[in-house]
Formats: structure tokens, C-alpha cells, sequence
């Protein structure tokens, strides 16, 4: 059994930025890429529909801005945030994922 006494101080790092809330506007403007052809709000209604699973009818009942979405949506999009983050890194090849890395 592997026992560690103290985390390093990145790995508190992302401990304590998993704990912050991310609003839904928040995340829009960080991972929603405005297209004129489009409609921004289209877009961003689409990409938290995808990070939360929920259906784009159910995002729009949360009203213009988004705060009447349930109190654990933004906890939801900060673990979509990071996770986005972690497929840019897989992306830019800056972190090589093993081989038997979850396959399921």
C-alpha cells in the first residue's frame, strides 16, 4: 500500500481549483468561440449542453445569463473545465497518455 503524507503544492493546487464554482457564463466565454454564423448564444447553450449532459431545451429554461441553473451546475463545469485543459495538453502533446490509459 502507498501511503503519501503531504501532496506536493500542484497537486494542492488542482485540489483547491476542483472546489471552485465556474458559472456557466464563465465557461461560455472561455470555451465557446464566437461565430457570426452562428449565434453566440446557440453555441454556448450547445457547449453546456454538452459538458453537462443535459438537454439544450433544459439550458434554456435557465434564462438569458444562465442563473437559474441548479446550484450544482457550476461544480459540474469546473470538472468540464479541467478536463477540457487536460485534452489540450493531450492535444499539444505536452502529456503522453499510456498505453492502458482507461480504454474503458
Amino acid at each position: 500500500m502507498f501511503v503519501r503524507l503531504s501532496p506536493n503544492p500542484e497537486e494542492q493546487r488542482i485540489d483547491a481549483i476542483r472546489q471552485l464554482p465556474l458559472e456557466p457564463m464563465e465557461y461560455c466565454r472561455k470555451w465557446v468561440d464566437i461565430d457570426p454564423a452562428r449565434g453566440y448564444r446557440k453555441a454556448c447553450i450547445n457547449a453546456l449542453a454538452q459538458a453537462t449532459g443535459l438537454s439544450p431545451h433544459t439550458i434554456k429554461d435557465w434564462g438569458t445569463n444562465f442563473d437559474r441553473r441548479p446550484h450544482y451546475i457550476p461544480f459540474l463545469l469546473r470538472q468540464a473545465d479541467l478536463l477540457n485543459q487536460f485534452k489540450q495538453l493531450v492535444i499539444s502533446q505536452k502529456i503522453i497518455l499510456p498505453p492502458n490509459f482507461l480504454t474503458n
